[in-house]
């Protein structure tokens, strides 16, 4: 009986060295990556400037001992660099020393800022970047928490675990160098000087920081606190118009008090190592000056403290770093992971695309057919589509039944890899396929969602999108669709809309979405339920609108409504399965 358990607790203990060397394996990996991420060659010269002004620190601590102890004259104990020289010489390259110190310090610090920014701005604009690039499946699998989380928190605690890690190395190597010069130099204060480093880790190893541990639950937190945060923001209105304030406070409140137990964990594992570090320092350094007896002087007392002390705080620097660094690092992984999801694998890069040559004539040119076919078996039907252009063709059926999705599937908005265009503009035919054409082929449609969604810009902004049309093509569209009243604001187009709650009704948000789709004047234009949302009056205008602009392009909609069904010259009913001409 007794032997079994004792096999059972050897195998446990083995399970948990393999996971520590596992989990210390994954750590190292990661921050190989960071390291690669941030640029080797500018951690490299961080590194140096670090050592040559940990080298000053060293040769000014020196002539400053020596100078205080020989007070310039031509003692015994004086270094044979200051044999000679007058005092006002040795303060002058004192002085000197110091000044190039602090310069070098200067700049290691503006650099090191420098990196971290850089650093974390590149990851922000390569995630982002990845966001826009990836397909409807890939993006399927995210959250707005996750991704909010990633930008706003973990993307920080990236940098700050690069930073920390550069301060870890940086401390280590000072503190080699201060161990170097004291071997080298004052002999009689080594031991004191290794017990205290002796003391200093053997705080580390009594009062463990569990870093890694809390910093994944950190970066759980940080997303669950994001979702919380985005949901009441995104839906502002719909939870005052539920009443339900109180519910989004207390899931708030909640995901709070777990970040507040974080922190005074944190806290009270860094004060615990601190209280442990300075009384194992001070006893052990006592210990060895009782031990000497009366062989020493008060001075050499009072420098073997400071020293022991000195020794102590510079490894306990790399400590903290350490641990910071790791606690950070989560962060890192996060957005590996991320990456991981987001980046496009060969099969879903595959496929052919348009040439640069090709894509902007295409964009002007006038298109006679899009075929649009899917290859997806698990796809719903229709995976086939042939349409005409200077048509206006209707998509049909109840709510529920696909026309969104078969409307987003021809656009290149959902299930890129599996479709493919066929695109025939007079005497040419352009082929395309896979993600990275579904890409090119969104520049060349104007898409209207039925939820249009507006950005907290300008309206100038928020209709052209970084394009150049003249105020007057603008305020004209805005007369027609009964939106002159926002030209009446003060600074007209060019003031930032506020959008904490929708300052506008639904009505005028739907037709701005379809007038930023009318403004890009593409070949093929995409409405989802053009007419919802709209009265009897607005939902006419919009009739007229899109029958007039189907006499110059395809204009493909999906609706209910049964005036534009009616005047449509193709209507696809997704019930019946049929083609009404």
């Amino acid at each position: 009986m007794a032997g079994g358990r004792q096999d059972r607790r050897t195998t446990f203990a083995c399970f948990r060295i393999a996971l520590t060397d596992q989990a210390r394996l994954q750590q190292l990996q990661l921050l190989q990556a960071l390291a690669r991420e941030a640029g080797l060659r500018q951690l490299s010269l961080q590194t140096l400037l670090s050592v040559v002004s940990s080298l000053l620190d060293i040769a000014g601590l020196g002539l400053a001992v020596s100078l205080l102890l020989s007070s310039g004259t031509q003692s015994a104990t004086s270094p044979d660099l200051l044999k000679g020289l007058p005092l006002a010489s040795s303060l002058a390259l004192l002085v000197s020393l110091i000044l190039a110190r602090g310069l070098i310090q200067a700049q290691v610090a503006v650099s090191r800022e420098w990196l971290r920014s850089g650093f974390s701005d590149r990851l922000r604009q390569q995630l982002l970047q990845e966001v826009f690039s990836a397909s409807s499946r890939q993006l399927d699998q995210l959250g707005r928490g996750d991704l909010l989380a990633l930008l706003m928190a973990d993307i920080t605690r990236s940098a700050m675990s690069l930073d920390q890690a550069l301060r870890m190395v940086q401390a280590l190597l000072a503190m080699l160098i201060y161990l170097i010069s004291v071997l080298l130099v004052g002999r009689t204060a080594t031991w004191p000087l290794l017990l205290a480093l002796a003391a200093t880790a053997g705080a580390a190893l009594l009062k463990r920081s569990g870093s890694w541990g809390l910093g994944r639950i950190q970066s759980r937190l940080n997303a669950a606190l994001q979702r919380t945060v985005g949901d009441g923001l995104h839906g502002l209105t719909a939870l005052r118009a539920a009443a339900a304030e109180d519910w989004l406070l207390n899931r708030f409140a909640q995901e709070t008090a777990k970040g507040r137990w974080l922190l005074k964990e944190r806290v009270r594992r860094r004060a615990g190592y601190n209280a442990w570090r300075d009384t194992l320092v001070v006893a052990i350094a006592g210990l060895w000056m009782l031990m000497q007896g009366d062989t020493l002087t008060a001075e050499v007392l009072a420098t073997t403290l400071v020293l022991a002390y000195r020794a102590g705080t510079s490894l306990s620097a790399v400590v903290q770093a350490r641990r910071l660094c790791l606690g950070c690092l989560p962060g890192f992984e996060a957005l590996l992971e991320r990456h991981k999801q987001l980046r496009s694998n060969p099969s879903q890069t595959s496929g052919t695309n348009l040439s640069e040559h090709s894509l902007p004539r295409l964009g002007l040119a006038r298109w006679s057919q899009l075929h649009w076919q899917s290859t997806d078996p698990g796809a719903a039907t229709p995976t086939s589509i042939r349409l005409q252009a200077n048509q206006m063709v209707v998509i049909t059926g109840p709510s529920g039944c696909g026309k969104t999705n078969l409307l987003d599937r021809i656009s290149g908005l959902r299930d890129e890899e599996s479709s493919y265009w066929t695109i025939h503009c007079q005497d040419t035919t352009f082929q395309l396929s896979g993600l990275s054409a579904a890409r090119q082929l969104r520049g060349l449609m104007a898409c209207a969602p039925q939820h249009a969604v507006l950005f907290e810009a300008s309206l100038r902004d928020n209709l052209l999108l970084g394009a150049d049309l003249p105020d007057q093509t603008v305020e004209e569209w805005l007369h027609r669709l009964g939106l002159s009243h926002l030209l009446d604001r003060q600074e007209g187009m060019d003031v930032r809309m506020s959008l904490a709650q929708t300052p506008f009704s639904s009505g005028e948000i739907h037709r701005l979405g379809l007038l930023r789709a009318w403004l890009r004047s593409r070949p093929v234009e995409v409405l989802d339920e053009p007419t919802a949302f709209l009265d009897a009056s607005a939902s006419q205008l919009v009739r007229e609108v899109i029958a007039e602009r189907s006499r110059e392009r395809l204009v493909l909609i999906s609706s209910h409504d049964s005036d534009l069904i009616e005047q449509a010259d193709v209507v696809i009913d997704l019930t019946s399965s049929l083609l009404k001409i």
